[in-house]
C-alpha cells in the first residue's frame, strides 16, 4: 500500500469518529496562511481545534476537505456548461475528431503550449513527453516520454503508442474526408519522414524538412494526442468506429454519457503526474448562453466558456454577482480585421489599401463592441500572445489620420470630388469608388462586422466619398466565393491564429496557391520559404521582423482589434481558475488545477 493510501485511509477513519456540529468557514477549510494549500501542520492544528471543542473549529465535513487538500486527494465535483453537444463525448472516438487534447479532459499529447507572457518569450508544457531536443539542422526531434505512464485499462504507455498514433493518422488519412477528420491530423503531421522508438521511453521524429517549430505542431490546433495502440490497432474504419470506452493517459478517465445531455470523467488515481484536486468533471450541455447564465447563476454549474468565451456584454453584467467570479484573458477571443482581396480593383492598388489603413477608427470600434475589445497597432501579430516575435518598428504604422488617408489617395491616382453636396471619390478610371462588404464568417458573430461597417461609413462614405453600395449576409457556405469577388471583406479569426510568426505564411502565395488575402508578394514568399527551412532562433527571428514590414508596407489587411475572452465561474466553490486560466495549456491543465474550497462540491451525485 502507498504512504498516500496509508494516510488516506488513517485520516478517513479518524473522521469516522468525528461530529458535525459548526458552520462553514470562509476560503479554503483548515487553510489558515491563504495559500489555497492545507499544510500538514494547519490539518494537525485544525484535528487537534475540534477534538478540544475549539468554537472555532471545523465540521467533519470541512475537516475532510481540509484533508483531502493537504494530502492531494481529489474531492467533490466540478460543472462545466457547454453549448452544444459536440462539445460531449462524441460517439466517434477523439481519434477521428480536429485533435486533442485542449479540448479532452481523457487524453494527452506530448506537449501543449503556455500563454506567453506579454512581449516575452513563447513556452511549451510537457505532458507525455518530460523534455525534448532537435538536430542542429532541426530534421530530428527526439522526445523522452514520462516513464511511469498507464492507459486508463492499465496497460503501460510506451514510445510504441506514439509511433502506432503516427502511422495510424498517415495508413488511415482518407482524402475525400471532410476537414475536422484524419484531414488535419494527417496535415499537422505531414513533413514527418518516419518514427523511430530506440527504447521504450524515447520516440525519434525523423522530418522530410527543417522543423523548427515541431513541437509547436504538435500542440496546435488544438493539438496531436497519443492512442493506445492495443486498442486500435485492429480498428480499420476509425470513422465508423463506436468507442465506448475512451482510453486515455489523462488525469481523468471516462465515466458515462448521456448522449447529448451531459458527460463525466473521474479522476485517475494511476496518473503519471499530479493527481487533480477534483474527483469528477461532469459536462452539460445547455441550448445557449442565457441558458449557461442562469444555470451558473442558480449553481447547477462551476464553469461557463464559449467558443471564444462569454459574450463582454454578460461577463459585465455578472459582474459584483455573489459567488460568481470573471477571468479576462487578454487577447484570448478574436482578431478582428479589414481584409482586401489584392487582385481586386481597387484594393489591387496598394496606394488604395495604405491610404485606408489610416481611415479605421479603431477607438471607435472598440467603443461599439465594447468590453474587452482592445486595438490592434501591429502587422497582424497579437502583443498579448506573441511576446518577443512583434517587429516594434511596425507597430502604429497604421493610426487613424483621415488627412493621410486623403493624401494618399490623391498621390495612388484617386481624386476627391464632390456630387449634391457629398464626397465622391473617382478612381484612376475616373469612376465612382464604389465597393460591397460581404458579411458572414467568424466576423459575424456578435455582430461585430456591422459595428465595423457604421463606423466605417462614417469615415469612408462621409469623408473620403468611397460608397458602401451593398452589406449582404451571406450564407457560410458561399462567403469565401463573395469575398473573391468583392475588393473587401472582414475576418474573425481566433486569437491563437496571430501568436507566432509562422502564421504569417496566411500571406504566401506558394506553388500550392493562392492565399486568402489573394497577396503576391515575391520578396514575402521568399522569406516564408526560408523560415520554414531555418532552424536558428535568432535568423528566424529577423525573418519574422522583416515579414511584418512588408505587411506594414503592402497592406494585405488592416488588423482593427482584438477581443479578450471573458470566463465565468463559482468563485464560492472553487479556487485557482485565474492562474490556471491565465497560464494556458488546454482544459486538462485548467481542471486538474482548481481546487474545491467548499463542502457543498463533495455533496453531489
Amino acid at each position: 500500500m502507498t504512504k498516500r493510501h496509508l494516510l488516506k485511509n488513517l485520516v478517513c477513519c479518524a473522521l469516522l469518529l468525528l461530529v458535525c456540529c459548526m458552520p462553514a468557514t470562509a476560503g479554503i477549510p483548515g487553510d489558515t496562511d491563504g495559500d489555497t494549500i492545507v499544510s500538514g501542520k494547519e490539518l494537525s492544528r485544525a484535528i487537534l481545534d475540534y477534538l478540544t471543542g475549539d468554537p472555532k473549529r471545523l465540521n467533519a465535513d470541512e475537516l475532510s476537505l481540509a484533508t483531502h487538500n493537504c494530502l492531494h486527494l481529489p474531492y467533490g465535483q466540478v460543472v462545466i456548461a457547454v453549448a452544444g453537444d459536440r462539445y460531449l463525448i462524441p460517439a466517434t472516438s477523439y481519434i477521428d475528431q480536429k485533435g486533442v487534447p485542449a479540448d479532452s479532459l481523457i487524453y494527452e499529447g506530448l506537449v501543449t503550449k503556455l500563454r506567453p507572457k506579454e512581449g516575452g518569450p513563447k513556452e511549451h508544457l510537457g505532458w507525455l513527453a518530460e523534455r525534448w531536443e532537435c538536430s542542429d539542422d532541426a530534421m530530428t526531434w527526439t522526445f523522452h516520454l514520462v516513464k511511469d505512464a498507464t492507459w486508463h485499462d492499465g496497460t503501460p504507455f510506451t514510445s510504441a503508442d506514439v509511433q502506432f498514433t503516427y502511422e495510424y493518422f498517415r495508413d488511415h488519412r482518407d482524402p475525400d474526408g471532410p476537414v475536422g477528420g484524419f484531414l488535419v491530423n494527417s496535415a499537422i503531421l505531414k513533413d514527418v519522414a518516419s518514427v523511430e522508438c530506440p527504447d521504450d521511453h524515447t520516440v525519434i521524429f525523423h522530418m522530410k524538412s527543417c522543423a523548427p517549430l515541431f513541437p509547436e505542431t504538435l500542440a496546435t490546433g488544438p493539438g496531436i494526442a497519443v492512442f493506445p495502440a492495443h486498442i486500435w490497432r485492429d480498428i480499420d474504419l476509425p470513422g465508423t468506429h463506436v468507442d465506448t470506452a475512451h482510453i486515455g493517459t489523462g488525469p481523468f478517465a471516462y465515466a458515462s454519457t448521456i448522449p447529448g445531455t451531459l458527460s463525466k470523467v473521474t479522476a485517475y488515481e494511476g496518473y503519471h503526474g499530479e493527481l487533480p484536486y477534483v474527483r469528477e468533471v461532469v459536462t452539460k450541455n445547455y441550448e445557449d448562453e442565457d441558458a449557461q447564465i442562469l444555470a451558473l447563476k442558480r449553481g447547477d454549474v462551476d464553469f461557463i466558456s464559449g467558443e471564444f468565451g462569454l459574450s463582454p456584454r454578460k461577463a459585465e453584467a455578472l459582474k459584483n454577482t455573489p459567488g460568481i467570479g470573471i477571468c479576462r484573458i487578454p487577447s484570448g477571443g478574436q482578431a478582428f480585421e479589414v481584409a482586401f482581396t489584392s487582385d481586386f480593383y481597387p484594393a489591387n492598388i496598394t496606394g488604395f489599401r495604405r491610404a485606408l489603413s489610416h481611415a479605421v477608427n479603431r477607438e471607435r470600434v472598440c467603443w461599439l463592441v465594447g468590453e474587452g475589445a482592445r486595438p490592434t497597432e501591429t502587422a497582424f501579430l497579437l502583443p498579448a500572445l506573441a511576446g518577443d516575435q512583434i517587429n516594434p518598428a511596425t507597430n502604429n504604422r497604421f493610426n487613424y489620420d483621415i488627412d493621410e488617408a486623403k493624401r494618399q489617395l490623391a498621390a495612388a491616382g484617386f481624386t476627391l470630388t464632390e456630387k449634391d453636396g457629398r464626397p465622391l471619390l473617382l478612381g484612376p478610371d475616373r469612376k465612382p469608388v464604389e465597393i460591397t462588404i460581404p458579411l458572414a464568417g467568424k466576423a459575424s458573430m456578435n455582430a461585430v462586422d456591422q459595428k465595423i461597417v457604421a463606423v466605417l461609413k462614417e469615415d469612408w462614405e462621409g469623408k473620403l466619398g468611397i460608397k458602401i453600395v451593398d452589406t449582404p449576409q451571406v450564407d457560410d457556405s458561399v462567403y469565401l466565393d463573395w469575398i473573391a469577388k468583392t475588393p473587401i471583406h472582414f475576418d474573425g479569426m481566433p486569437g491563437r491564429w496571430h501568436e507566432d510568426i509562422d502564421r504569417l505564411d496566411n500571406f504566401q502565395r506558394s506553388p500550392l496557391g493562392e492565399n486568402f488575402y489573394h497577396f503576391d508578394n515575391a520578396a514575402f514568399n521568399s522569406l516564408i520559404t526560408e523560415l520554414k527551412s531555418t532552424a536558428d532562433p535568432g535568423r528566424r527571428k529577423e525573418i519574422g521582423f522583416q515579414l511584418q514590414e512588408i505587411l506594414a508596407e503592402e497592406v494585405p489587411c488592416i488588423p482593427v482589434f482584438s477581443q479578450d475572452a471573458f470566463i465565468a465561474y463559482r468563485s464560492d466553490r472553487f479556487v485557482g481558475w485565474d492562474a490556471a486560466l491565465l497560464d494556458g495549456g488546454g482544459n486538462i491543465r485548467l481542471f486538474a488545477s482548481i481546487k474545491p474550497a467548499s463542502v457543498e462540491v463533495g455533496q453531489r451525485a
